[in-house]
């Protein structure tokens, strides 16, 4: 298995966001790469960043891709659909070097309580029957939107109440992980191809950094850990 991510120098909704620090003086991108190092395998970093470059230079099977000016001028255009992170993705895998039948997880460091074991278990799906397994946070609440200034349900009747957990239950993707081979994402054009298994995620490890008040949780989060592992040696 190979794991790739793409990083952005800047963010639109937190400025500097991957470089804004988690844990001391550790910046959000470095504390989610080193939570995945491995000896068991190579993680790719597509980055528009020269600092990023120069520092996983000296982190072991980290290697890292300077992002194409084609990637750069397509993030920068308001008018341009849509990410190019699929398409960085697809030139990963044209990788000559790669195997068809080599596994592929796509990461975001944006998710910051990512671990390996957590990927290494959705991926045992693959040998199940399934072309790829995508994180997922189940939501089993009452969703609506806004239409007119009214309410429309989505997935409850709103003649009466009911108990939440009799709600059919929705699920939201979450870039934790995206998990495939090489050869399908190539076939479908798409990072989470054919039969999808949903992987849930508990609420820990569901929190991404879009926003604020993200980043003070994980902050959060992340000090009871490291609280939580000085008193009892564990995490």
């Amino acid at each position: 298995m190979k794991l790739f991510t793409t990083i952005k120098a800047n963010s639109s909704r937190i400025d500097y966001k991957n470089f804004q620090t988690i844990e001391g003086e550790t910046p959000l991108w470095k504390w989610s790469i080193q939570r995945l190092i491995s000896d068991k395998y190579e993680i790719f970093v597509n980055t528009d960043s020269g600092i990023i470059l120069d520092e996983i230079s000296d982190m072991k099977n980290v290697y890292g891709i300077k992002r194409k000016e084609k990637h750069i001028e397509w993030e920068k255009n308001a008018e341009q659909i849509g990410s190019p992170g699929e398409s960085m993705l697809f030139e990963f895998c044209n990788d000559k070097s790669i195997s068809p039948e080599e596994v592929i997880c796509t990461f975001h460091v944006t998710s910051p309580f990512t671990t390996l074991e957590l990927i290494e278990d959705g991926s045992k799906y693959l040998k199940m029957g399934y072309d790829s397994v995508q994180s997922v946070q189940k939501i089993q609440n009452f969703v609506f939107k806004m239409e007119d200034e009214k309410i429309v349900p989505i997935n409850y009747n709103a003649s009466f109440v009911q108990r939440t957990q009799d709600l059919k239950p929705l699920y939201a993707s979450i870039a934790a992980f995206f998990i495939s081979t090489k050869s399908k994402i190539l076939r479908d054009k798409k990072r989470i191809p054919g039969k999808v298994f949903n992987y849930e995620l508990d609420a820990l490890r569901s929190v991404e950094i879009d926003y604020p008040d993200d980043l003070k949780l994980s902050r959060l989060v992340v000090n009871s850990m490291l609280e939580y592992q000085r008193k009892y040696g564990v995490v």
